[in-house]
């Protein structure tokens, strides 16, 4: 949710972006989302509000944002549709929606089948801290909502996705954070939340491996470090802490991720920042030799008895 103030770095991808920039432009043909619908779950502010700009921008025929705040929402809405340029080309919709009540995401699916909507992006960006109290004096109580929010939610609007009837191709985009990894950091400031966004992270790997990527493709990623409502009230860090990155960086980069040109990138963790014609670049090298550096989750550094042996040979 850009709680996160830390840049991944990584030695391929030498150029680091604070800003949007033209390849990952929504206006670009090659990322055009005509005849497109997105759902954005947390589309309302922050980072989901400038990700559900990036489409309107590229002409989605529908954005579908969701919140628990009505009056949010609607907002978010009827900001969105002012900035249009093209007023037939999207139209921007708010349904409220408790994303961790499982009744209340049943009832919003069978709404949209029963008036013929079938989503074809799926923006996962709803997410709760769990507190910054460390994990046991949080309490199981708390913990266990962080995992329903944090982790079911993905497996729920995911799995429902999935089993849409009709359509084409479909689209996972999985707002992360660069605190699954920086445990020394955030994530024991808030560790309920770089727990559950791991979690939650390695769930969509795990379905991505598993998934045609020519049917569904699933990518995760880290926004970058965006000055939003939740690093402001929920953890209480100042704007003047650090030099925040352009809200609509990662908007853009949600939008490219919804494209073939980032299809390479399915099942991975890539950030925001990272400069995609680089990425490319670097890929198209290591797929000649079979192989790609692009981040999951695992355990490195350890082996098995039939690679020591291989090596041994």
């Amino acid at each position: 949710m850009g709680l996160s103030t830390f840049s991944i770095k990584m030695p391929s991808v030498p150029t680091l972006r604070k800003a949007p920039y033209p390849s990952i432009s929504p206006l670009r043909p090659e990322l055009s989302q005509v005849g497109r619908t997105i759902l954005i779950a947390g589309g309302s502010a922050g980072i989901g509000l400038a990700i559900a700009r990036g489409f309107v921008q590229a002409k989605a025929s529908r954005v579908i944002l969701l919140g628990r705040r009505p009056d949010v929402l609607q907002a978010a809405a009827d900001k969105l549709n002012a900035e249009r340029v093209d007023k037939d080309a999207t139209t921007v919709t708010g349904i409220p929606c408790d994303i961790a009540d499982l009744k209340d995401t049943a009832k919003l699916w069978d709404q949209l089948k029963a008036q013929g909507v079938i989503v074809d992006v799926l923006v996962l960006n709803a997410a709760v801290t769990g507190g910054v109290a460390p994990i046991l004096q949080s309490g199981l109580e708390r913990v266990w909502n962080t995992f329903e929010v944090n982790v079911r939610t993905l497996m729920d609007f995911t799995e429902r996705l999935w089993k849409q009837e009709g359509g084409g191709k479909k689209y996972v985009v999985n707002v992360s954070t660069s605190g699954i990894h920086t445990l020394d950091t955030e994530s024991r400031v808030i560790p309920a939340y770089g727990l559950t966004k791991n979690a939650g992270t390695l769930l969509l790997q795990q379905i991505a491996i598993d998934a045609d990527p020519r049917e569904m493709q699933i990518v995760s990623f880290h926004p970058g470090g965006i000055f939003t409502e939740m690093a402001s009230k929920t953890a209480g860090i100042s704007k003047e802490l650090y030099d925040w990155d352009d809200e609509n960086l990662p908007g853009n980069f949600a939008v490219w991720l919804a494209s073939e040109e980032a299809a390479f990138a399915h099942g991975r963790m890539l950030a925001a920042h990272w400069d995609v014609d680089e990425l490319k670049a670097n890929t198209a090298v290591e797929a000649a030799g079979k192989g790609s550096s692009l981040p999951k989750i695992g355990l490195l550094g350890v082996t098995t008895d039939e690679e020591v042996q291989k090596r041994a040979e």
